[in-house]
């Protein structure tokens, strides 16, 4: 972990209410440093922190309430710069990821158990994750970036594996892109716009995309804008490489088609046998036809490229109680146990909320 205390970081920032509106003209101050950040006169122990998200120059915190009669609490502020929020937040991940780690080797001394301890560096941001009770396997997964990469010194780097994570609008594993969604309106001497991001898969945006085309028709100028994301959705951002194929396999796991997906995903699989998100997507097609049992055995197949991928994680836990596979479902439980601490709390939430004030 690196020094924070020599070096605080220190920085501006406005309060903002739960529609992302400024509370106030005045920036306030604030500073991280290392185990704690501070704004205004608030200070947050980082290892209190359960999960952070970072929407251009926004920036949400939850952590745990030091008032008992809440559980969380969650600070929404604005950076003056998209790169500073980013650079704040890896920093807090990297520091109180490494926090966790250190107090939960600590734990596992003090119970005779110090030589279970096992952790692992993100390779794209480098936050520490706990893996102690976790089988090894090739691939590795930070809830801190949400990056599932290939750590398999006999497998090839596959560049193409940054870029891709779990749309949060369809839950398939895919490369979500930010889209901008903009409405302008004249109304006899009112006249005025909308404009507001997202983040999804393109295939998740053509129907916005063609609703903002029509409701954009009428008063011309948001036109530009609403073809320049049809042409995005429609393949300006796809997923490429080894990859190929993913969306249109993702599209066809969503209208029914498990012929279809298992076709595209197959094709994927020849080239990249190696990816528990690929092996998801195909948990999550199986699973739209109704076919639990099948379903559990695929996302198993998922954690066994990737033991700490979260997505196929609770899409596992929530079949195998409701086949009322006790056995499994304690076993499981048990191999989660000792990373549960740093698992990111309530993300959808606050990335929701984030979207909503773009």
């Amino acid at each position: 972990m690196n020094d924070h205390s020599q070096q605080p970081l220190q920085f501006k920032f406005h309060w903002l209410n739960d529609k992302g509106h400024p509370t106030s003209m005045m920036r306030k101050k604030g500073r991280f440093e290392g185990e704690t950040i501070t704004l205004e006169e608030a200070e947050i122990p980082v290892a209190a922190i359960v999960n952070s998200s970072v929407r251009e120059k926004k920036f949400a915190i939850v952590a745990i309430a030091a008032d008992e009669q809440e559980e969380y609490v969650t600070l929404l502020i604005q950076l003056p710069s998209k790169k500073l929020a980013e650079s704040l937040k890896k920093e807090m991940d990297l520091a109180r990821s490494a926090l966790w780690a250190k107090q939960h080797q600590k734990e596992l001394e003090e119970k005779g158990l110090g030589h279970t301890f096992r952790q692992e560096q993100c390779p794209r941001c480098t936050a520490t994750l706990i893996l102690s009770d976790m089988p090894q396997s090739p691939q590795l997964y930070c809830h801190f970036c949400d990056s599932l990469s290939t750590i398999d010194p006999n497998s090839d780097p596959i560049p193409q594996e940054r870029d891709l994570r779990v749309c949060e609008e369809c839950s398939m594993y895919t490369r979500p892109q930010k889209f901008t969604i903009f409405y302008f309106y004249f109304l006899l001497v009112i006249y005025g716009f909308s404009s507001s991001s997202t983040w999804r898969c393109p295939p998740c945006m053509r129907g916005e995309a063609w609703k903002m085309l029509f409701g954009n028709l009428l008063f011309v100028l948001g036109v530009p804008t609403a073809i320049w994301q049809l042409v995005r959705s429609y393949g300006g951002s796809s997923v490429g490489g080894p990859f190929k194929g993913l969306d249109t396999g993702n599209i066809k796991a969503r209208k029914g088609d498990l012929a279809g997906a298992l076709e595209s995903y197959r094709n994927i699989l020849e080239n990249v046998p190696i990816s528990a998100g690929v092996k998801y997507n195909l948990g999550m097609a199986v699973l739209a036809q109704g076919n639990l049992e099948k379903a559990a055995e695929t996302f198993e197949i998922a954690l066994q490229d990737c033991s700490n991928y979260v997505p196929a994680y609770s899409q596992l836990h929530h079949l195998l109680q409701q086949l009322g596979e006790t056995e499994k479902l304690t076993e499981l439980e048990q191999m989660w146990s000792s990373g549960t601490e740093q698992t990111e709390s309530e993300p959808e939430e606050i990335q929701t909320d984030l979207d909503e004030q773009q």
